[in-house]
């Protein structure tokens, strides 16, 4: 029953379809609120069985299982280094169901048809050519944003950056202990683009401006549980609105930085 409800809602967002790869992004504090509020649990096990029964057998899910320590010499173990990104991806990858892919910053846990190849995937870059958001972006992979803004936590945008290249970032590599799998641990060194802090990118209320426009453009859908939004947009239309607002707009529609 509580399966079928979390389902009814995200039918709201009628672009999720069976076979779809869709990318799921997630803050569950509001959508446990209104459960509260009706006398309901929110339970995350049901809620992602909701999403499997929206893909179908041929859909693939992915949860960000991100963790930075690695930035910070802190070792990666696969099996024990914890997700940083909420409750749910933290479901996830508690299920024996879903599996956990291999960057030590930027891993994912993930389910379905196209698991194995995103599980084969080890990019030494976070962003850019080779890594699994370029096959997200192949994969014309939909993102799914729940109770928060509609690009907050959309990391697809630096991806985008890193692709076309922005004068507030750079790559830089880390370097610190990674365990795998099978328990051996080994040095390894992994590169992110990250923030040129002399130019101290910040980014403008969650993307704000730059949602404002692509809902002016149509490009983002949103359904309601109470007060807890749920987003859901095409990769390949963020991918666009990022492209032109860096390469037309300096970035304008995402940041304010010095120049």
């Amino acid at each position: 029953m509580a399966e079928e409800r979390f389902t009814g809602w995200l039918k709201g967002l009628c672009w999720i379809q069976p076979g779809d790869c869709v990318y799921v992004v997630s803050d569950m504090l509001e959508p446990a609120k209104t459960a509260r509020a009706r006398g309901q649990k929110l339970v995350l096990g049901e809620l992602i069985d909701g999403l499997q029964t929206l893909t179908g057998e041929t859909g693939t899910l992915l949860f960000p299982a991100f963790n930075w320590d690695f930035c910070k010499g802190i070792g990666f173990d696969y099996r024990k280094t914890p997700a940083k990104t909420g409750a749910l991806p933290k479901e996830a990858l508690g299920r024996k169901d879903f599996a956990r892919t291999a960057h030590p910053l930027y891993s994912f846990a993930v389910w379905g048809k196209r698991r194995e190849e995103l599980l084969r995937n080890q990019a030494q870059d976070a962003f850019g050519p080779g890594t699994i958001f370029e096959l997200l972006y192949k994969w014309d992979a939909k993102v799914l944003v729940i109770g928060m803004a509609a690009l907050a936590g959309t990391t697809y945008i630096h991806h985008v950056e890193q692709v076309v290249g922005v004068p507030y970032r750079y790559n830089k590599e880390f370097t610190a202990d990674y365990t795998d799998a099978a328990g051996r641990c080994e040095k390894r060194t992994c590169r992110m683009y990250v923030r040129d802090l002399e130019m101290d990118p910040r980014h403008i209320d969650g993307f704000r401006p730059l949602e404002e426009k692509m809902r002016e453009e149509g490009s983002i859908l949103t359904a309601y549980y109470g007060s807890a939004p749920a987003h859901l947009l095409k990769i390949r239309d963020l991918d666009e609105a990022v492209r032109r607002d860096i390469l037309e707009n300096d970035s304008g529609n995402m940041y304010v930085y010095r120049k």
